[in-house]
């Protein structure tokens, strides 16, 4: 009888460096697609990813360190555990990373995870509803770059927070089992070096953020010159109608949903699709998250919720449609406009100035340990 866990890792060893050294091959061989890739992959991260994401994981850090998530927790204890069975400090965090972007919410639970709030399974399901794309990248990429229209960021913005919220209220009927008391009483306190250490904690993470983003934008272009992305788009448009170049736009937004810029400008039958991809957020974001719990926790939890949480997105789009854009299409019709894209300059500068907050930081550790 075939072992098939023995099997599988088996398998892996051999099929890792045999897909790996394709990867290569194909980096040589066809350096103008993967380096165009590349190339627009930096720059949405520049224009899209850091602008939106940079600060809102800076402040998370800041909130946690500082203990203000545990002291305000207190106050939402009781409607946490009326509305979805969470402590208040857990309340909280589903609170704020609907709005802060898809890893901050990871990254806060596993904070609480360490210090003992909660349990390795506990965070593992928390991980499904404590995630969200935030406004900032939804007004700013969707509304403002692929529709220029704040009625569509706001259609894209509730459908993402019903699917959310249906998974969080399936969720209570676990979590109502398991309460852990309102957060200790700790006292808020603001120290001058918290706020550095939060910046340089923020730069590493959007190091490795953009590392992710760049690195899918890659394996994105060696499936499309190997032909796998074509062949999945042939066969999504066969099964939906859909033009082809829009089917391998979404496949490529659901390996990496920044991608979504490279949709078709404009196109409101798209939006209850991309509605769904925002929510669950792609692969490229679970790498994402991967790379946050190093291991320490599985991650299949999280993606089953965000599929029935996309479903749930997309029906509430769907359903919302006709009466969000009624009067969008006749302006876009009669107004001609001119879009600039967005300068990298300010995500530039931001870089710099973590590098050198970095610098200080590494060099004041040195300091202290003479």
């Amino acid at each position: 009888m075939i072992d098939w866990v023995i099997f599988m890792k088996k398998a892996r060893g051999f099929l890792t460096p045999v897909i790996l050294s394709g990867a290569a091959v194909m980096c040589i061989f066809a350096a103008d697609t993967v380096g165009a890739a590349v190339y627009s992959a930096l720059q949405r991260c520049l224009t899209a990813v850091i602008p939106s994401l940079f600060a809102m994981i800076a402040v998370s850090s800041l909130l946690i360190r500082s203990g203000t998530v545990q002291s305000a927790g207190r106050l939402l204890h009781r409607p946490g555990r009326l509305l979805f069975g969470m402590d208040g400090d857990i309340f909280l965090i589903f609170l704020f990373s609907n709005i802060a972007g898809y890893p901050v919410g990871a990254r806060m639970l596993l904070a609480c995870h360490e210090s003992g709030r909660l349990t390795k399974r506990e965070t593992e399901l928390l991980s499904g509803v404590c995630f969200g794309a935030g406004p900032a990248f939804v007004y700013g990429c969707i509304a403002g770059q692929l529709y220029r229209s704040p009625g569509t960021g706001l259609l894209v913005s509730i459908s993402s927070a019903a699917g959310s919220i249906a998974a969080a209220a399936v969720l209570s009927l676990y979590l109502r089992r398991r309460s852990h008391g309102a957060p200790p009483v700790v006292k808020v306190s603001f120290r001058a070096e918290m706020l550095p250490e939060c910046i340089s904690s923020a730069g590493r993470s959007m190091a490795e953020i953009c590392s992710a983003i760049l690195g899918f934008a890659a394996a994105a272009a060696i499936l499309v010159r190997t032909g796998a992305i074509p062949a999945a788009a042939e066969l999504f448009t066969h099964l939906t109608g859909r033009d082809f170049d829009i089917s391998a736009g979404l496949i490529c937004t659901f390996l990496d949903v920044t991608a979504v810029g490279s949709l078709p400008s404009g196109d409101f039958t798209l939006l209850p699709a991309i509605a769904a991809l925002v929510t669950f957020g792609g692969a490229c974001v679970f790498m994402q998250l991967s790379a946050v719990y190093r291991g320490r926790l599985s991650l299949l939890p999280a993606i089953l919720i965000r599929l029935a949480a996309a479903a749930v997105s997309f029906v509430v789009c769907r359903l919302l449609l006709p009466y969000f854009i009624r009067g969008e299409i006749v302006s876009a019709a009669a107004t001609v406009q001119i879009h600039r894209a967005p300068s990298v300059v300010p995500s530039v500068i931001l870089i710099v100035m973590t590098v050198i907050v970095l610098f200080r930081s590494g060099q004041s550790k040195k300091h202290a340990g003479v």
